[in-house]
């Protein structure tokens, strides 16, 4: 520890202790006084700091117990004199007989007397210090949030953009929709009008993550009219959430009512949104956390649990627990983790009938949800368990009309509607949901043979068309200009569908190749919708290469670099080609290979994959008696302008500890497992963020739920 430590910091207090008073201190006491008072260690970076790591984080003045704290000295002083105005005011008015009052303009006199003198007027009994309370710390803290407000004039530039309320709205609807599309939405400006600095911090921290929220819903193409900002605008979007997410979110007891877990939500929104996903469900894990705690799972709307009348006439505690258990079972489903809560209460009668057609289907395919999470911890080829989820999902989806399933024919012409723009993102929000959780339900079964079980085509094939919708639903949406609330996991959604899309083409094709029925299999009709299918992939795929050339965006170049190769197998596949996939937990420092002619078949695709091992994907002999069909044009062009993948992300659940080809046992043309392999792998810690891990274990998950399926069902060929 620095000597300069023992003498303040005058930069950091703005003026210079008074050096002469020295007090006497114990030998080895080097804590400081706000450390002291904290009770917690002192401790400095480097000995030559002059400020303590704790005053530090806490931009508080550090001064040495050998010093007198003077602050402290001021702060009894007037408490004192306080305490003696309030003695001499009891003793007057009880002499003259009179029941004690407090002046109104006095709330600190009030304040005080209240915490210092107890009900029988202990007047000698010293109280604690004023600025320690409760609501001290609270202005403190709401001033230090009111500090990163953006200015007027910026406020004002940010509001211009166009870009609707549903951006702010969507995935925190905690009421009844029958409230909401009947109404008018709220405009950003009316939902981000400057806090007040008497608020508390919940209240203004919400308006922190709402401003960054829209701020990261602007649409590329309006970027540059931020330019006239005092800072970059993301830079101010990361400020603000940060802000508002360490001083307030990340604390238990300031998150503690519905206004709080509120917050949280936005908090597991803003990263969901940003491609965070592990991060997100972490998150929305701590507000599931604090819901159960103030009693919202069973239906506890005190209102002590509130902060305000607004936010009472804003959230329904049940709608807001709903809430919670759709994005905990959706991350859940993305990232292959457990899901927070067993419940399945949602689709009760009651709740049924007092739901818009909407709101029933969502009850239903929460549930839904819940129970291909079951069944994935179990079994997941459980057929009997798969067909009742099945059903559940057909019965939901009957819940809307026909045409509501159809895409908008126009999207771009609802923008600048914020209305319009709130019911079309929820709309097209759970049509992705619905297909996505269709695919998720039949994934397993993908890679399985139908000679073992026929009703396994069936499974195949509504995978395959559930997959065909997701794409083309995310083909029109990212074609248009559509400024509406816009998810990343969107993106995460189209990647699954796209490759599982691709393999169910590769598996048509080894089916009418190694088929001994003329009559063929239900699979391989597909061949008919492969031109079409493969339009789809390839349009998907130059959305993908054109987000991340123009947006610098991550995971749309981690997602192009895995569905270019596909494409090209997928591709060799239906002209003959049969390829063999394992995984190694051999690692090295080199970059992805591909080995063998790229302008031909593969020979061999070694994908090294970050955190886990790597991914061979090998080129077998062609298979007899195979014609080689024509080669479409654009099939041409994706061939001859293969790119070696370097960061195929592909983990499947379990490893070739071995490391070799020729070891492994398994003779499935698709894909090696073993049963007696580890499927539990180690992952890395939440700073992996985007940047680091662009797909954040969505495609851990996928490949684990792809190779499970053998696994569980004892199938070797």
């Amino acid at each position: 520890m620095s000597d300069a430590h023992f003498y303040g910091n005058s930069s950091a207090t703005g003026g210079t202790p008074n050096m002469t008073r020295r007090r006497k201190i114990r030998k080895g006491t080097q804590s400081c006084w706000e450390c002291k008072r904290r009770k917690i260690r002192c401790t400095f970076a480097a000995a030559t700091d002059v400020i303590c790591d704790g005053c530090k984080s806490r931009q508080t003045r550090c001064i040495s117990q050998e010093f007198h704290d003077e602050v402290m000295l001021g702060k009894r002083v007037d408490r004192l004199s306080r305490m003696e105005s309030l003695v001499e005011q009891l003793v007057k008015q009880n002499n003259a007989g009179v029941p004690v009052t407090l002046q109104r303009d006095e709330p600190h006199q009030n304040k005080t007397l209240q915490m210092v003198l107890p009900p029988s007027v202990a007047i000698g009994t010293p109280g604690p210090d004023i600025d320690s309370q409760p609501d001290n710390d609270l202005d403190r803290l709401s001033y230090e949030l009111l500090a990163v407000w953006p200015s007027q004039h910026d406020l004002d530039l940010i509001l211009s953009i166009p870009i609707g309320g549903s951006i702010l709205l969507h995935g925190l609807i905690c009421q009844p929709y029958s409230g909401l599309v009947s109404g008018q939405v709220t405009s950003p400006r009316l939902l981000l009008q400057p806090p007040s600095r008497r608020s508390h911090p919940v209240l203004i921290a919400r308006k922190l993550l709402l401003l960054s929220s829209l701020l990261q819903g602007i649409p590329p193409c309006s970027i540059d009219q931020l330019v006239g900002l005092s800072s970059d605008y993301s830079v101010l979007m990361s400020r603000l959430f940060n802000i508002a997410t360490k001083l307030v979110t990340s604390h238990d007891e300031l998150i503690s009512s519905v206004d709080g877990v509120e917050c949280v939500m936005f908090e597991s929104m803003y990263l969901n949104r940003a491609g965070n996903l592990r991060r997100a469900w972490l998150v929305n894990r701590r507000a599931m956390a604090m819901a159960q705690m103030l009693g919202l799972h069973v239906g506890n709307s005190s209102s002590d649990l509130f902060l305000e009348k607004e936010t009472r006439d804003r959230i329904n505690p049940h709608y807001m627990w709903f809430r919670l258990v759709v994005s905990d079972r959706y991350l859940s489903l993305m990232l292959g983790l457990p899901q927070g809560s067993l419940e399945t209460s949602f689709p009760n009668l009651e709740a049924i009938d007092n739901c818009v057609p909407m709101e029933r289907m969502e009850r239903m395919e929460v549930v839904a949800a819940g129970l291909i999470l079951q069944r994935n911890t179990a079994e997941r080829t459980n057929f009997a368990a798969t067909y009742r989820i099945d059903q559940i999902l057909q019965e939901a989806a009957a819940s809307m009309p026909p045409q509501w399933w159809l895409m908008a024919s126009n999207i771009d012409a609802i923008d600048g509607n914020d209305t319009k723009a709130f019911k079309e993102s929820i709309r097209l929000t759970n049509q992705f949901a619905h297909h996505h959780l269709l695919l998720q339900l039949h994934l397993p079964y993908m890679l399985l043979p139908s000679s073992t079980e026929l009703s396994y085509d069936y499974s195949k094939m509504t995978a395959a068309s559930a997959s065909r919708t997701i794409v083309g639903q995310f083909v029109a949406f990212r074609a248009s200009m559509l400024s509406i609330a816009y998810c990343r996991g969107i993106d995460f959604i189209a990647f699954i569908a796209s490759v599982i899309l691709c393999i169910a083409h590769i598996e048509a094709r080894r089916q009418h190749e190694t088929s001994t029925s003329k009559s063929g299999t239900t699979l391989q009709s597909l061949r008919h919708q492969r031109l079409s299918d493969r339009g789809l992939l390839e349009r998907a795929l130059e959305l993908m290469e054109t987000m991340a050339r123009s947006n610098s965006d991550v995971v749309a170049q981690k997602i192009s670099n895995i569905l270019r190769p596909l494409l090209n197998i997928e591709s060799n596949s239906f002209r003959g080609s049969s390829y063999h996939i394992y995984a190694s937990s051999e690692g090295n420092n080199e970059d992805s290979q591909c080995l063998g002619d790229t302008k031909g078949a593969f020979h061999a695709l070694r994908i090294q994959i970050p955190y886990f091992g790597t991914v061979h994907i090998e080129h077998h002999p062609a298979l007899p008696n195979t014609a080689i069909p024509t080669q479409t044009p654009s099939e041409e062009l994706h061939r001859n302008h293969q790119p070696v993948n370097n960061d195929w992300q592909a983990v499947p659940s379990c490893f070739d500890l071995e490391g070799s080809v020729e070891q492994s046992q398994s003779t499935n043309p698709i894909l090696d497992t073993s049963e007696d392999q580890e499927t539990y792998l180690l992952v890395p810690g939440l700073e992996a963020d985007v940047d680091h891990w662009a797909l954040q274990g969505v495609d851990t998950a996928l490949f684990r739920n792809l190779t499970q399926g053998l696994t569980d069902s004892s199938y070797m060929e």
